[in-house]
């Protein structure tokens, strides 16, 4: 724990020693060191070691500098990386899948506000090397783009799952090979009451691309400004 005090200690040293608890590791408690008749310091399934966390000046400034680059990560709209509240994202696989945390959101954001109707199904592809990788905070990402253009709830990887079904959206995820050029692709397709959109983008050295919308291959960097669609009816 971060606190003594946070653990009720009688209770806890009941709850092991009566086999509900299988063990404990505590280093923190309300007073320190512990009392010597600590019921904690009796029992062999409770490990108890002296609270050092941050005591010298090097932790505190080590930890002081983590925590500035997480706040400045989740600032960027990256996962924390030591989040209690969050899956746990590897260092290998964001480094594979960050460049296409953009890509899912603006893909899906497009998708979005190039559809009408009561929006139904999500169909969301994962396409190359990413679908090899934990894509749980692409899906994040897809979510919070298709309710950035029609809500101002935020989204993040840790509400994304819970904002989706109190909304009622039905997400499907598949997994599959992609084609040359493109090593990656991260691919939306929506079903709504007036019909499907379907939108596809990458990752480029610049940054994201939209290549597909429905069944036209562009080559779209959408950039944070406008886009301008126009259909045409190819009839005398």
């Amino acid at each position: 724990t971060a606190r003594g005090g946070l653990i009720d200690e009688e209770a806890l040293y009941q709850a092991v020693e009566e086999g509900r608890v299988a063990g404990a590791a505590i280093d923190v408690f309300p007073q320190e060191p512990p009392a010597r008749d600590n019921p904690l310091l009796r029992s062999e399934r409770i490990i108890v070691t002296p609270h050092l966390g941050a005591s010298t000046t090097e932790a505190q400034e080590r930890v002081a500098v983590d925590v500035a680059h997480e706040v400045l990560a989740v600032l960027s709209g990256e996962p924390a990386t030591y989040a209690v509240n969050a899956p746990l994202i590897s260092a290998e696989t964001m480094s594979v899948i960050a460049p296409y945390l953009e890509v899912a959101e603006k893909t899906a954001s497009l998708a979005t506000q190039l559809s009408a109707g009561q929006l139904g199904n999500v169909e969301i592809e994962y396409l190359g090397e990413i679908a090899h990788q934990d894509v749980t905070p692409l899906r994040a990402a897809v979510i919070r783009g298709l309710l950035l253009p029609i809500s101002e709830e935020k989204v993040t990887i840790v509400n994304a799952s819970l904002v989706a079904e109190r909304r009622g959206l039905k997400i499907g995820e598949r997994m599959g090979a992609v084609e040359e050029p493109y090593a990656n692709l991260v691919s939306v397709g929506l079903t709504t009451s007036e019909g499907t959109t379907k939108v596809a983008g990458t990752s480029a050295h610049d940054g994201a691309h939209v290549v597909l919308i429905n069944d036209f291959w562009v080559d779209i960097p959408p950039g944070d400004g406008y886009l301008l669609l126009c259909e045409n009816l190819d009839r005398p």
